[in-house]
């Protein structure tokens, strides 16, 4: 087993150097489309969980788990109870087995209605070309015909679920920052969060980062849907035809940070983790000309095979954070088996 698991190990360091993964952003050759590994194969369908060798696993939870202490991100499943974007409820029934001496439970639910990890089916980018300028390619260079082809698989929640997507997980608490700074700001505008601030709130926190890190942002979703939002609320949410959510800012620069750091996954509390819908442009106070703004979910999932995780539940989790005072902690999720799958569940817990 010894030789074996040695054997693994070597092939999978091998491929790392070998993949575009761990080059500066600068060097990449297209930042749009980092596709690595033969269509169908482990190293495609992992994306950006490459990065997640044994070494930073084993690494992570040595540093991370200390007081054994552990919390769920995972949302209540009823939530959002009503959603945006017409995407139905979840169904949840109780059926009798054997006369009533048993009983069996029956799932019906879209995973973006709540927590859920983006998988590389989610989200397509534009690759348009003179013959089809309307084209739209899914990571790798997937395409829509392949993803409703049921009986291919390819990039599918199948290749996270093999292995999990474990690691060391940080948390920047925007959500405690804000209101250490006086910021005030509902979930549902397009209120953002620039680089400049993310990296102030690790400065405040004291978090540094490593490659192969699980990013986690939290901007205060959760609280403000359960404690401050009525019945009314919500409804005018779900029906209105241009939602709004705050989250990070869409940016060239966000991108870059997010490569250069080497985080392996992304994720929060946000409907979209990025502000929606996507900025044209970011302005800075005193700085020059407007930023540009572009859609980070075109490089995220369909450019670089990252996964994105959206209205995590961090409540508990920035309650821990601050108990314990650290920032960081080991990260155990298992998204759902399920070959060609386009998102699941987060199935995810922060142990400390």
């Amino acid at each position: 087993m010894g030789s074996l698991h040695s054997v693994s190990q070597t092939n999978m360091q091998a491929a790392l150097k070998s993949l575009h993964h761990t080059k500066d952003y600068d060097s990449l050759p297209d930042p749009r489309r980092v596709w690595t590994g033969a269509p169908g194969s482990r190293e495609e369908g992992l994306g950006r969980l490459i990065l997640l060798t044994p070494d930073v696993v084993a690494s992570a939870a040595a540093s991370c788990i200390k007081s054994g202490r552990r919390v769920s991100l995972s949302w209540d499943m009823t939530k959002l109870d009503i959603a945006n974007f017409n995407r139905a409820p979840a169904q949840h029934h109780i059926v009798p087995l054997l006369g009533g001496a048993a009983y069996d439970d029956i799932y019906i639910f879209n995973p973006q209605q709540s927590s859920q990890w983006d998988g590389l089916r989610h989200f397509s980018a534009p690759l348009p070309t003179d013959s089809d300028p309307n084209r739209r390619l899914f990571y790798g260079g997937t395409t829509a015909a392949e993803i409703q082809n049921r009986s291919n698989t390819r990039i599918g929640m199948q290749h996270w679920a093999k292995e999990g997507i474990c690691g060391r997980g940080v948390l920047l608490d925007y959500v405690r920052y804000a209101q250490r700074h006086g910021i005030e700001y509902t979930v549902f505008s397009d209120h953002a969060i620039p680089l400049s601030v993310l990296l102030d709130v690790a400065k405040e926190q004291n978090t540094t980062f490593r490659q192969g890190d699980i990013l986690f942002v939290r901007i205060g979703v959760i609280s403000e849907w359960e404690e401050k939002m009525s019945a009314a609320d919500k409804l005018a949410y779900a029906q209105d035809p241009k939602p709004q959510h705050a989250g990070v800012e869409g940016t060239d620069e966000m991108l870059r940070w997010l490569w250069n750091e080497g985080f392996a996954a992304v994720a929060g509390d946000a409907i979209s983790f990025e502000v929606y819908p996507p900025q044209a442009s970011y302005v800075r106070g005193g700085e020059g000309a407007p930023v540009p703004g572009l859609f980070m979910h075109e490089y995220l999932l369909a450019g670089w095979g990252m996964p994105v995780g959206e209205m995590f539940d961090l409540e508990d989790l920035s309650r821990l954070c601050e108990e314990e005072q650290r920032w960081e902690f080991f990260i155990s999720a298992a998204p759902l088996n399920m070959p060609g799958g386009v998102s699941s569940p987060p199935n995810c817990i922060a142990i400390f």
